[in-house]
């Protein structure tokens, strides 16, 4: 095979493309989207988003007066910085094809593992549902996911659960044997996919997936009665400007702070009576404990937790106000906080909808780079739309080659509300 730089770098973008597309993509799962360049350019990288409405049910003939305005709530999605393969060789290292179709290959492999890491972390650490379970039945363990998500009523948009590998270990042969996952053809399994339809979900089984670290339940207390409302993005009538709010996070006062870590999954109590959660659609209490996840430690006594806790019962509220609460009570003063993730460091497996994690896309106006002698690029997208560039030029000083891979993406959970972490004990 005649060598050239060009082809190398075709080679290099056509087998870190071929690998990346054939590793199991978590990008398949959840959104993806590419904003305006110059949208995101202006805005810092940082792109508004709305979420779902919701609407109170006013009973009665007489509607005089009654009526409410819109609350459109907002979160920050954000795109990130490129995660690059960028790489030197001698002249003397440029002479066999084969040499370079091996590393693409390794580059796509390592940016697939990559972005799928990045995913799972996020899930775990932001994702507020979670439960322990020793059961010994692969359903029994997925199903618990399927029923935290449907009393809540999360709408179905496209399930997924992932299990560790060890997890799958223990509970693989049981799923196999289930009438669901029968038959599946071989190219399915090399993907990952165990099965589909499993209580809802499609499950996989996941090398990737973080620890989760955990501990004895530090004993905090919250120092006073809290009162949360959903917020819309507000514009200041003397000078115009806009103000969003990301309608995901609370800060909550606790006595102390310093025994907890990000990504801890935590439950209230009043005077030892759990603060539940509520249905989503109609407002029915689910008789479970509403779980939060810790997302930031700002100083000694504060928390700040996923989902914002918006009680039913809280009298600050407007009608069309607690249409947006997820909570049974307030949490009082002296409310007990609750660590559920008690094992020191667990391997995870983690549960979510589509709709809940975004992956945001960056593009680069590359065709500048033509401009300039001896720096070349080339770029493509791939199957699932994100791109992938490969830039490169020489020095005649050192006689060497540079070839630069890279992705730039940015995550985000939207919805924590709707992902969850499923420990096994």
């Amino acid at each position: 095979m005649s060598l050239d730089t060009g082809k190398i770098a075709e080679v290099l973008l056509e087998e870190s493309k071929k690998k990346y597309e054939h590793q199991f993509d978590m990008l398949d799962m959840v959104m993806f989207e590419e904003p305006d360049g110059a949208t995101m350019q202006n805005s810092g990288n940082v792109i508004w988003r709305p979420v779902q409405q919701h609407a109170p049910i006013i009973e009665g003939w007489d509607m005089t007066g009654e009526e409410t305005g819109i609350i459109e709530e907002t979160y920050p999605a954000i795109l990130g910085t490129p995660k690059n393969d960028f790489i030197r060789q001698r002249a003397d290292d440029m002479r066999d094809m084969r040499f370079w179709e091996r590393r693409g290959e390794q580059s796509g492999m390592r940016q697939a593992t990559e972005l799928n890491k990045l995913i799972a972390q996020a899930v775990a650490l932001q994702g507020s549902m979670f439960y322990r379970s020793n059961a010994t039945s692969g359903y029994d363990f997925i199903s618990q996911a399927q029923a935290l998500k449907n009393e809540r009523q999360l709408v179905d948009n496209g399930r997924s659960f992932l299990l560790n590998d060890r997890d799958n270990l223990e509970y693989g042969s049981d799923l196999a044997g289930r009438q669901t996952v029968q038959g599946r053809p071989e190219d399915v399994w090399k993907t990952g996919q165990i099965g589909s339809n499993v209580a809802s979900f499609d499950v996989f089984t996941a090398s990737f997936l973080p620890n989760l670290t955990g501990g004895a339940d530090p004993g905090t207390t919250v120092t006073a009665t809290q009162s949360f409302k959903p917020e819309a993005g507000s514009v200041s009538t003397s000078t115009g400007v806009v103000t969003n709010v990301d309608y995901r996070i609370a800060e909550i006062p606790v006595t102390a702070s310093g025994s907890y870590n990000v990504g801890d999954k935590v439950t209230f109590s009043n005077g030892g009576t759990p603060v539940t959660a509520l249905g989503l659609a109609d407002k029915t209490d689910t008789g479970q404990a509403m779980t939060f996840t810790i997302v930031a430690i700002p100083d000694a006594t504060t928390i700040k937790v996923y989902p914002k806790p918006i009680a039913a019962d809280d009298s600050n509220l407007t009608t069309l106000e607690k249409a947006y609460a997820n909570i049974d009570t307030q949490i009082l003063s002296t409310a007990t906080v609750d660590r559920l993730n008690i094992d020191a460091s667990a391997k995870v497996n983690l549960f979510f909808d589509k709709m809940a994690i975004e992956v945001l896309g960056g593009t680069i106006p590359d065709e500048l780079f033509a401009q300039y002698d001896g720096i070349k690029r080339i770029s493509d997208s791939m199957k699932n739309g994100q791109k992938m560039y490969v830039f490169y030029d020489g020095n005649i000083e050192d006689m060497t080659f540079r070839y630069r891979i890279f992705t730039w993406y940015g995550i985000t959970v939207c919805a924590p509300h709707a992902c969850g972490v499923a420990i096994r004990y």
